[in-house]
């Protein structure tokens, strides 16, 4: 069975905007994955100019499995006023 010019077109632009959409929205996670690193590594680097030491690579993982990016800010927020790296660490398991 042939399809029609019209239905032809309209396949063609359905394809066309679901290949943009797809593409919007990858750039928008990849975005936001970027923001997350960066904000990720602030925090290690943060951590690491405040207590002096190499131990802060450490806690890569545990920050790395906080997926909202309102929760990173909030512990961006904890560096300066932890007075310890373990105390640091035991606002993370709050």
């Amino acid at each position: 069975m042939q399809e029609s010019p019209f239905f032809q077109h309209y396949i063609q632009e359905a394809k066309a905007e679901a290949k943009e959409q797809g593409l919007k929205e990858g750039i928008e996670q990849g975005i936001e994955q970027g923001e997350r690193r960066g904000m990720i590594e602030s925090i290690i680097t943060l951590l690491g100019v405040q207590f002096k030491t190499d131990a802060v690579h450490a806690l890569k993982p545990a920050l790395e499995s906080i997926d909202d990016m309102q929760d990173l800010k909030q512990v961006l927020l904890t560096v300066p006023q932890s007075d310890s790296l373990e105390a640091f660490m035991q606002s993370l398991n709050r």
